[in-house]
């Protein structure tokens, strides 16, 4: 030993013949007092023993370490005969497995048995889970400020599917009451005449799903066959219906595929150009009277009838009482009087009067007004409804002559007179009346030769009875006839005169 190791307290080089010498003093102390030891087997139920060496005990009283567990030889010679088993983990979604060692499965009683392992979870999802807790998370209604709460075990599913951290959308216990119940929907297509539909999503009914209120309404929209067909359209320019304007209005895409989904593949119906509408929407429908004479009714001349004559909306300008003065209102006086309205026409004189009696104004101007007035529009001459119902199916008809019996052709123009109360129904023939005006001018001529000695009589029928006596010389009977304009003057088919 050398001067050094001797200051120092130290022992001479340690000798493989002796495993002690190369131990410190504890360990050495130790080993002395170990020996080898017999301990039963770990394995359940099993009777078998394994021997513990004084090495191995010396390995644990270095380390602090308990025994680690040890099978006997019997249960050794079982172990050699398994292998590892991969198990999935346990977790929903995860892909990934965990090793069920051949020593557990000893353990558990194979080979004697099938081991059935608990369920448990692989490395990574049983690292996740120690470190996760649950959380609480706002309701997904808009407006709600409500939470609920996200699991853990929940959380751990999202984490094996790979999906993200963030919580799902879902509602709290007071809106699931109100709108858990949502479902996808099918929602009829906003087309008019189309019968398809489109799904509206769950989803998209919780987007529009407030707080504390009733479910949503469904939102307008075409179903995917509309919106391919919307999508192959385009706006077409059509010429106006008005005759002679060279415009032209827009078909929309909308409007061509109302026709489409109804069937319709021809050309639209006919509208206005932006400029003609306007027009007509500046006109008035007017009251016409009827063309019937003496007939009280009237016909309505509408803004669209009004436009296609080539009417036009009288500017401010010209109406009676602005900057027209009296000339506008001359105007407007000749143009209230239609020609064939005989009842209410206004005489020339009675329209150039005020321009007469206005103060004079430059040729020019004059001019312009005069050839307003020349080309003012006049509406069309025609029936009022209850005129045209009457004409309508109504014929000719036949009245017998109380004289000789001969049919009297009565049109319907003549029976709407009648109708009226402006003419009264024939009785008596042309021929009729004729024979008995001139038996009337025979009675006079006789008694302008006796110098008016004979009784002259006014009646026609009294002149008929003087003419029966003078031709047929026998009385005959007279047919008396109520006073009527239709007999004070006779005409060949049977109409009065009433001017």
């Amino acid at each position: 030993m050398s001067g050094k190791n001797s200051k120092l307290g130290g022992r001479a080089a340690g000798s493989e013949d002796d495993p002690a010498s190369k131990m410190c003093d504890p360990c050495r102390d130790k080993f002395q007092t170990l020996t080898d030891v017999e301990r039963p087997c770990d394995r359940a139920d099993c009777t078998g023993t394994w021997t513990w060496t004084a090495k191995a005990q010396l390995e644990a009283f270095a380390t602090g370490r308990k025994p680690q567990p040890h099978l006997c030889a019997a249960d050794e010679a079982k172990l050699g005969a398994l292998s590892d088993r991969q198990i999935p983990c346990s977790v929903e979604g995860c892909k990934r497995s965990w090793t069920l060692t051949r020593r557990a499965q000893l353990i558990a009683g194979a080979p004697d048995v099938e081991v059935t392992p608990a369920p448990a979870m692989c490395g990574p999802c049983a690292n996740v889970y120690d470190k996760i807790s649950d959380r609480p998370v706002t309701c997904g209604i808009r407006g709600c400020k409500r939470k609920w709460t996200w699991g853990r075990d929940e959380q751990i599913k999202d984490y094996a599917a790979g999906e993200s951290n963030q919580p799902p959308r879902r509602l709290c216990d007071t809106c699931r009451g109100v709108f858990g119940a949502i479902a996808d929907r099918e929602v009829r297509c906003r087309t008019s005449g189309c019968k398809h539909t489109w799904t509206w999503p769950r989803e998209a009914q919780l987007d529009a799903a407030i707080a504390d209120k009733p479910l949503p309404k469904a939102p307008h929209r075409m179903c995917q066959r509309c919106i391919d067909l919307y999508s192959s359209m385009k706006d077409v320019e059509r010429p106006c219906r008005r005759a002679g304007c060279k415009r032209t209005w827009t078909d929309k895409r909308g409007a061509q595929l109302a026709r489409a989904v109804r069937g319709k593949t021809g050309d639209p119906y006919p509208h206005y150009c932006t400029e003609c509408e306007k027009e007509m929407g500046e006109l008035e429908e007017r009251q016409v009277p009827c063309k019937t004479e003496h007939c009280p009714g009237t016909w309505t001349w509408t803004a669209a009838q009004q436009l296609a004559a080539g009417v036009r909306p009288v500017p401010k300008a010209d109406l009676p009482g602005d900057e027209g003065g009296p000339v506008a209102a001359a105007d407007d006086q000749a143009g209230a009087a239609a020609p064939g309205f005989p009842e209410e026409a206004t005489p020339p004189a009675a329209v150039e009067a005020p321009a007469a009696s206005a103060a004079p104004a430059p040729n020019g101007e004059r001019k312009k007004r005069r050839r307003k007035r020349r080309h003012e529009i006049r509406p069309p001459e025609r029936r009022c409804d209850d005129c045209l119902a009457f004409l309508t199916d109504r014929k000719t008809k036949e009245i017998p002559c109380t004289g000789c019996q001969t049919p009297i052709h009565w049109p319907p123009e003549s029976q709407l007179q009648t109708h009226l109360g402006n003419w009264a129904e024939p009785t008596l023939c042309g021929a009729c009346k004729r024979d008995l005006t001139e038996a009337a001018r025979a009675v006079e001529r006789e008694a302008l030769r006796h110098g008016g000695h004979l009784s002259v009589s006014g009646s026609p029928a009294e002149a008929e009875g003087s003419h029966a006596e003078t031709t047929n010389g026998a009385t005959a009977p007279v047919t008396e006839e109520p006073a009527s304009p239709a007999e004070s003057a006779p005409s060949v088919d049977g109409r009065a005169d009433l001017n």
